[in-house]
């Protein structure tokens, strides 16, 4: 139900809209909106406990995602050349950096038992937050088809990224799963986003090569990791404790 939630019905069709309009640099730090239903939902649903370093971490999380919101970093991927060889070299590069940065949090939660919890959560969001950096290629082909336009290459590149993601996904959502075996949904979940709302930012300047459109764009922009590094911090430090707690007992 989980799996079918999140990919089926939990907002994939908008979720790919959104990255059309705006690109994919926005589009994760805005979703964290639903953090508030998460911190909700734990305690009502699952029984959680809120404490004060909890609280105040997802409230930091939203007010970062916010800033992250008002730098107004878009990307017209409907104009985007999916198919330069330095885009396609880059993406690839950047890729192969993030699944490294996940295969050491994956190393390390195997010599960690007693934090694997949040050190799989981080992994997840290694993972995951390359979903958004391919599905940019994505609705590119899919707004060029839309409009009429086709392009042998753009076919063959666009069925390439739809596998890409399938997997991502898939191995993104299955650990980030497994994660909320050890530890608080509303600790975890959390965690598991910073690493989908700060690649896709990065990767608006590597990858796409953009610019930000003012000076505020850069002042919004860096509060905002300021602020989820901060809450990062917090709900991991928690979370260490807690698991810790539970070692004790």
């Amino acid at each position: 139900m989980g799996l079918i939630l999140q990919i089926v019905i939990g907002g994939l069709v908008f979720y790919f809209i959104a990255i059309i309009f705006i690109g994919p640099a926005l589009v994760p730090g805005l979703m964290a909106a639903g953090l508030i239903i998460l911190a909700l939902g734990s305690v009502k649903i699952l029984n959680e406990k809120l404490g004060k370093e909890e609280i105040l971490g997802i409230l930091l999380m939203i007010a970062g995602v916010s800033f992250l919101g008002l730098s107004d970093l878009s990307i017209d991927v409907s104009t985007f050349n999916i198919l330069d060889s330095g885009f396609i070299l880059r993406i690839i590069m950047f890729t192969i950096v993030v699944l490294s940065l996940a295969i050491i949090f994956e190393v390390l939660r195997r010599k960690h038992e007693k934090h694997k919890g949040f050190l799989m959560a981080i992994e997840s969001g290694l993972i995951l937050s390359l979903n958004t950096v391919w599905a940019s290629p994505g609705t590119t082909v899919v707004t060029h088809i839309i409009d009429g336009i086709i392009i042998e290459e753009e076919i063959i590149f666009g069925i390439i990224v739809g596998i890409i993601l399938i997997l991502i996904v898939a191995i993104g959502i299955t650990v980030g799963q497994i994660s909320l075996k050890y530890g608080q949904a509303n600790i975890l979940a959390p965690l598991n986003s910073v690493p989908i709302q700060i690649i896709p930012i990065i990767a608006f300047f590597i990858i796409f090569l953009s610019r930000p459109p003012n000076i505020f764009s850069v002042t919004f922009m860096i509060i905002g990791f300021t602020l989820i590094i901060s809450s990062s911090f917090l709900l991991t430090r928690r979370q260490a404790k807690l698991e810790q707690s539970e070692e004790v007992k």
